[in-house]
């Protein structure tokens, strides 16, 4: 094995942080511990709720775990061109189903996300490897602000969109849709890029008996996701009759490191951004007999469930 092959990943994260966002920043900080990432930086964005408030929840979630010396770098605070639309009935208004932490004590950066990022991809060129879950409008900034960006990032890890199907409308996700443009800029940007849709994160869930397990636990984390997941859990009852609470956004974040207990398959993939019925779309060749002529993109399909809920729930009760 070579110098270059034992070098663990340099991790961004860009997070809208809800509750699933703080399910994957514990995640990323076990990973960093068990000395399989470094965690470079984390930079917020609007989405799941307004940007103050998902500016707070990443530095008070870091704060609880112990982490208040990773800095969190505030971002945009509105989508590119279309209307802001918060995810209140599955996150709360306040973005943790309105849990309350305590507050951080570390200084708050105000230097822009973008900003931030780029200089970090500048200090680690082709290392640094941005993980997106939430809208992708810093991305699309920094991508538009400094086009060289583009060689400085090794990959774009998404969590993003779906070949089939949606969750904010029939045919898009959420993130995807809350900003439609901003994806499209991602998409184009000719980074090597990984899709972690919804064909791969609705499988990825923590079932009853591993929740229960969380509840039954007294860590500040499994406080934390047991109660501000009610809202998303009792949506999936309602729509399926499963118990089970998703954590979409862990997923990229462990397949950044573990990309074996994934499968995935390489495809052509962009986003549609004008027609009213399938805004935020990620249209993918994959399985169509007319071909984009570029594979830009990973699309993750499917993943081991139990090895991914062994590392989440780990990561959640370890704090």
């Amino acid at each position: 094995m070579n110098e270059q092959s034992r070098e663990i990943p340099l991790i961004w994260i860009d997070a809208d942080t809800g509750v699933d966002d703080a399910a994957a920043l514990m995640t990323a900080l076990l990973l960093e511990k068990k000395g399989l990432l470094k965690l470079m930086g984390i930079s917020a964005v609007c989405g799941n709720v307004e940007l103050e408030k998902t500016f707070e929840n990443a530095r008070n979630v870091l704060y609880m775990a112990g982490r208040e010396d990773i800095k969190v770098w505030p971002g945009a605070d509105r989508p590119r061109l279309v209307e802001y639309h918060p995810a209140y009935h599955v996150h709360g208004e306040n973005g943790l189903g309105g849990e309350i932490l305590q507050e951080s004590p570390a200084p708050r950066e105000t230097k822009p996300a973008w900003e931030a990022l780029y200089e970090c991809a500048k200090a680690h060129p082709g290392r640094l490897e941005l993980i997106l879950i939430g809208p992708e409008t810093n991305a699309s900034i920094a991508l538009d602000l400094y086009p060289d960006l583009t060689g400085l990032l090794k990959r774009i890890l998404v969590m993003g969109g779906a070949e089939y199907g949606g969750n904010v409308t029939s045919s898009a996700e959420f993130n995807i849709w809350a900003d439609p443009h901003a994806a499209q800029t991602v998409f184009k940007s000719g980074v090597p890029l990984v899709m972690c849709g919804l064909d791969v994160t609705m499988k990825a869930f923590l079932n009853a008996a591993e929740m229960k397990e969380i509840e039954s636990h007294p860590g500040h984390g499994s406080r934390l996701i047991s109660r501000a997941s009610t809202r998303a859990r009792e949506l999936m009852r309602a729509s399926s009759g499963e118990t089970a609470y998703v954590v979409h956004d862990a997923c990229p974040v462990i397949y950044a490191v573990c990309p074996k207990i994934f499968t995935g398959a390489e495809a052509g993939v962009f986003v549609e951004t004008r027609g009213p019925l399938t805004r935020g779309k990620t249209v993918s060749d994959r399985i169509t007999d007319i071909k984009f002529g570029i594979k830009n993109a990973t699309v993750v399909l499917d993943v081991d469930r139990e090895r991914f809920a062994g590392i989440v729930r780990e990561a959640i009760m370890s704090v």
